[in-house]
């Protein structure tokens, strides 16, 4: 046994821990334990269905999971919440419950009743489905979703502090660290769902509310918890009219309401002054980049007052956005050799931000600012019209023609006014001076306009073979106040369908594109976009398919010069020989690079810095880079799923993701961090019927995530978990 301990621990890069987790190598070992809820990309094969059991007149199926989770991790907390976020403790993994009239006729409320949940108890993922409906009367379906987002990579937003920084001071967890929980409920009713004329109704609640924390530069960038709260509405109704078996008419009314109550406040007044007033010198204590001032401290600790620093500081901005939105759609296949559908919509939107208010209390030595409050109220519109319009006509049995036309038109509207009152001193144990209040109007608007026109022609060659050829017309006004920018695309389409062998099938794909004109630096003036997809089945009991996809765009101006690619090519593989055991396999190679001439500031500059033009050294980034990032990533997988047994049923497999990436050095402190790193998570499951209606499960996964070294200025990244989960399952 401790052999064979040592080997596992060695595999999983465990190390020696032998106390903590020899019951759980001991468990691995006994019982073969498998993927946890979270990861079940091969789950067991279940039990056969138990015999029909008839309740009420209902034919009845009912299953419960009742187990939990045993959790022993080592290395990085937070990310292991960022990328798994599973803890020990009992769950309900998963329920299930199905009824069936055995005779509708007698049923009196509904014909067909079913529900699911799954993960309650815990998992940061769970969730409840709900189908109620009787025959031609009505269908209900109804569900609740809740999903925990748990993010803190100390990477991201970090300050990357210079190496001349005095005090060097690291932030080693996020500034930006991000806890919410997202609550989703989704109610639709469908009355009359088979008759010619229905109506539909609808209600989604969609909210988002727990801390994050933020950062705001006033002289030094200082640390804020950020409340979520902010949650949307939306109300459906609708009608289907069917004329013929062949046509339907649907119209929709939409009305959504969204209530952001967000706010803003210091996380924490870490120092005091020379009286005992606590006082926040930021995030960053570096004496040449964002900095509080060349000498933090007095002799005695206390903070300089008259350094960059904060006394209070909150925000809070109240938004309240109304979308009512009317669509009208309609599809037919009534006309000989023609088959039609359209849409129009229009939505008016509403968006008042009526009592906003900042406060800013502490001291910025830029303009000697020692307080400030700021005021106001703003309010936009959004005028929305889209369209389109699609017909397909058989000329032959072979040959078909095709157009779409899409028309989309926005006015997006917006004035503001804000009331600022300054406060000047020289230093925060000094009040507040004689205030100076500013009065600030704005108005702006942007409008687009987008025409596109897509023609298609189709060719059955043989019965194996299916070309089309087509062009799409784009041109797109795009108006900002007074400047207007124009941009017309033309595209060239191509498609093939091809079956060589009742076996192989190949479907090739090719966009490419040309505009005159862009909107964003990264906007492509060219595209080429390749897609080929294969399947073959050589065998019965095999099934190989493959894809490569690959995107390439330019904008390649001048002062732009942005070149962009993204190749993927995957590979996959099933092999079902039988019902005793399958077997899949999976690999994919994913390419994302970029580049982009672009101006930055940084003090020290980095030993790779270019001399940047007039232009940006005017603006305060005098230093000039290329942008690159490439982001080279391998995925694969395999899946094994055996029954040797009628009652006995294993799975196992491996899941890997590594990426091995560069960029652009900006900083002397910038690492690779995720750029260079690995989450692989190998798993094994055993489920045992132990009677009809019992089953007991087990099953293991292990993470594992890890990056490439120096971790930068905060903590280290990496960790291992294992993650066991026990469950019985009672089904009838």
């Amino acid at each position: 046994m401790t052999s064979v301990f040592s080997f596992l621990s060695h595999l999983l890069g465990l190390g020696t821990r032998r106390n903590d987790l020899q019951g759980i190598a001991a468990t691995v070992l006994v019982i073969m334990v498998g993927p946890v809820t979270r990861a079940q990309d091969a789950t067991p094969t279940p039990p056969p269905e138990p015999e029909e059991k008839i309740i009420a007149g209902y034919v009845t199926h009912q299953s419960v999971d009742l187990g939990g989770h045993i959790v022993d991790r080592s290395g990085s907390g937070p990310m292991y919440n960022t990328l798994v976020n599973i803890h020990s403790g009992p769950r309900i993994l998963n329920q299930s419950l199905t009824m069936r009239a055995k005779d509708p006729s007698h049923a009196t409320f509904f014909d067909n009743l079913s529900t699911s949940s799954f993960g309650y108890g815990g998992d940061p993922i769970n969730g409840t489905y709900l189908n109620v409906s009787k025959g031609r009367i009505y269908d209900f379906r109804g569900t609740f979703r809740r999903n925990r987002q748990y993010f803190d990579y100390n990477l991201l937003a970090n300050p990357l502090i210079p190496p001349n920084s005095n005090p060097f001071v690291p932030a080693l967890y996020s500034p930006h660290l991000y806890n919410t929980v997202r609550r989703v409920l989704d109610l639709n009713l469908t009355l009359a769902p088979l008759s010619r004329f229905s109506v539909r109704f609808g209600y989604n609640h969609n909210i988002n509310q727990g801390p994050s924390y933020s950062t705001i530069h006033i002289g030094t960038d200082a640390l804020l918890l950020q409340n979520w709260r902010n949650s949307t509405d939306t109300w459906t109704a609708g009608v289907d009219w069917k004329p013929d078996p062949r046509t339907t008419v649907s119209y929709d009314q939409f009305i959504t309401h969204y209530k952001g109550d967000t706010n803003w406040q210091l996380a924490g007044l870490n120092y005091a002054l020379a009286n005992g007033t606590p006082v926040s010198l930021g995030v960053n204590l570096s004496s040449v980049w964002g900095t509080p001032c060349s000498a933090p401290f007095n002799s005695n600790g206390t903070v300089n007052p008259t350094c960059n620093a904060y006394l209070a500081y909150q925000r809070y901005a109240p938004t309240r956005t109304l979308f009512p939105t009317e669509q009208l759609r309609f599809q037919s296949s009534s006309i000989r050799r023609l088959t039609m559908n359209g849409r129009l919509l229009y939505n008016g939107t509403t968006s008042n931000l009526k009592n906003f208010y900042e406060l800013f209390n502490g001291f910025s030595s830029r303009g000697s600012l020692r307080q400030t409050v700021t005021t106001g109220s703003a309010h936009v519109q959004r005028i929305n019209v889209n369209g389109d319009f699609g017909a397909t006509y058989q000329i032959t049995p072979k040959i078909s023609l095709s157009n779409v036309y899409n028309y989309w038109y926005f006015r997006q509207p917006g004035t503001n006014i804000f009331t600022e009152t300054d406060y000047t001193g020289s230093s925060m144990l000094v009040p507040p001076g004689n205030p100076t209040t500013t009065t600030t109007t704005d108005y702006q608007l942007l409008n687009q306009k987008t025409n596109t026109n897509t023609f298609l022609a189709a060719w059955d060659v043989t019965p194996r073979a299916r070309l089309s050829l087509g062009y799409r017309y784009r041109s797109r006004t795009i108006t900002q106040l007074e400047n207007v920018t124009q941009i017309h695309e033309n595209w060239g389409l191509f498609g093939a369908a091809l079956r060589p062998t009742p076996q192989l099938r190949i479907n090739v794909n090719f966009d490419g594109m040309y505009a005159d004109n862009t909107f964003t630096r990264i906007s492509p003036r060219q595209l080429q976009h390749y897609l080929v997809r294969t399947t073959y089945q050589p065998r019965p009991w095999l099934t190989l398919s493959g894809t490569a996809n690959i995107f390439e765009s330019r904008n390649n101006v001048t002062t732009v010069n942005h070149l962009e690619h993204n190749h993927e090519f995957s590979f996959g593989a099933s092999i079902a020989p039988g019902e005793k055991w399958s077997l899949d396999l999976s690999y994919g190679y994913n390419d994302v690079y970029s580049t982009t001439i672009l101006c930055y500031g940084s003090t020290p500059p980095p030993p790779n810095a270019g001399n940047a033009p007039p232009i940006c050294v005017s603006a305060g980034t005098p230093y000039l880079s290329d942008g690159y990032y490439n982001q080279p990533t391998q995925y694969g997988s395999f899946g094994i799923v055996s029954s040797p047994l009628n009652r006995f049923h294993l799975n196992a497999g491996y899941r890997i993701s590594a990426v091995n990436g560069s960029t652009t050095t900006m900083n002397v402190r910038q690492v690779n961090g995720s750029l260079q790193s690995y989450f692989q998570s190998p798993y094994a499951g055993v489920a045992w019927d132990l009677e009809k209606s019992w089953t007991w499960k087990a099953d293991y996964n292990f993470y594992g995530y890890g990056e490439g070294l120096p971790v930068g200025p905060t903590l280290p990244r990496n960790f291992h978990a294992n993650v066991v989960t026990l469950a019985v399952r009672y089904a009838f």
